[in-house]
């Protein structure tokens, strides 16, 4: 029993431990968003509202295309806290959020083609959904 606690907790630390590989925003969404720059950010930098939940690290990519997006990624520390801040996020104009396992995602835009995106929220959702 004693042997089990010890591998038990070497395994943990090592799973700990592991830096996650950042997330790979894709050069082009639904064939008209462009992206233009991505930035890594460290977890103190984080809104309040999301610093709260332990956000490991996050990034921001901008897209051009029919318009502009703004692409917020905080990489969580556990996948309870993306349903914790799902429920407490305060509606805002042109702006969505979700959450993976992994991730809580904010995509904020400026643009007159809502199908545009509608396909961009789409395209993004169905990448972040499949990164583990």
């Amino acid at each position: 029993m004693r042997r089990r606690s010890w591998i038990l907790g070497v395994l943990l630390m090592i799973a700990c431990g592991r830096k996650a590989s950042p997330p790979v925003f894709p050069p082009t969404v639904a064939d008209v968003w462009h992206l233009k720059i991505t930035q890594s950010f460290p977890p103190d930098s984080a809104p309040e509202f999301i610093g709260k939940q332990n956000a490991r690290t996050w990034w921001r990519a901008s897209y051009e295309g029919p318009g502009s997006m703004t692409v917020e990624l905080y990489e969580l520390a556990a996948p309870a806290a993306g349903l914790d801040l799902v429920q407490r996020w305060r509606p805002v104009a042109d702006t969505v959020v979700w959450y993976t396992p992994r991730y809580f995602v904010v995509v904020k835009w400026q643009s007159p083609d809502r199908s545009a995106v509608a396909a961009f929220i789409h395209a993004l959702q169905k990448q972040f959904a499949e990164e583990r």
